[in-house]
């Protein structure tokens, strides 16, 4: 059969916030050959699995809405599939849905996080916060560079509860990593907690949900 795409959207949070991307991607590869799921291979003199995920996601956050993109060269069902990976793993990455994938990762252009932690923010700071530039020194591949993030910034709101919600660009070519994000706003000495809560993609003028 034509390798079928499989969609996986997934929890990861407690422990593994510690835990790096390519930590992620080693466990997951292993995982998928253990439970004998049929994953496609690529050709050639190394080949190895297919999988692709949406965004790695910054080391010590958390997310609600992680997703994996695999082949698979056999028919499974969906819900056989969401079974074995639910097997797999614990309840620090646990398995949310397995699905078609509608969209392409490329057309992810903005990611959603929700910030808690012990940090006094109001009203007022941010709409000044929002009111003008903000410029940050950004380490880049020849160094330091003076760039401007408010561009990269969709939404901001403060919550009853003491969180933040904020939307911010998740796009390839101006992706604001949130953790840099939260400095500006809050502080280097802040402490909080990132959660990647939802993925948007751009539709006239204004953003829809990813899938």
């Amino acid at each position: 059969m034509v390798p079928e795409s499989v969609r996986i959207k997934f929890r990861k949070t407690g422990r593994l916030r510690y835990i790096s991307h390519l930590d992620l991607d080693r466990t997951v590869r292993t995982a998928l050959v253990r439970i004998k799921i049929p994953v496609w291979y690529t050709e050639g003199f190394n080949p190895h699995a297919k999988i692709v995920f949406a965004q790695p996601l910054p080391l010590f956050a958390e997310s609600e809405c992680e997703l994996l993109d695999i082949k698979i060269t056999e028919k499974m069902p969906f819900e056989e599939i969401k079974r074995r990976l639910e097997n797999a793993f614990t309840d620090d990455l646990h398995i949310l849905d397995v699905y078609t994938p509608e969209n392409s990762f490329r057309d992810i252009a903005f990611a959603e996080y929700r910030i808690s932690g012990n940090f006094s923010v109001n009203e007022n700071r941010v709409n000044d916060f929002l009111s003008k530039d903000i410029n940050i020194n950004k380490k880049t591949k020849s160094g330091e560079k003076n760039v401007n993030i408010r561009p990269q910034i969709y939404s901001l709101k403060l919550n009853s509860d003491g969180t933040i919600t904020t939307v911010l660009d998740a796009s390839g070519n101006s992706y604001l990593n949130p953790d840099i994000f939260c400095r500006a706003l809050l502080g280097d000495n802040a402490d909080f907690l990132i959660t990647r809560t939802n993925w948007f993609r751009s539709e006239n003028h204004g953003i829809t949900e990813f899938r």
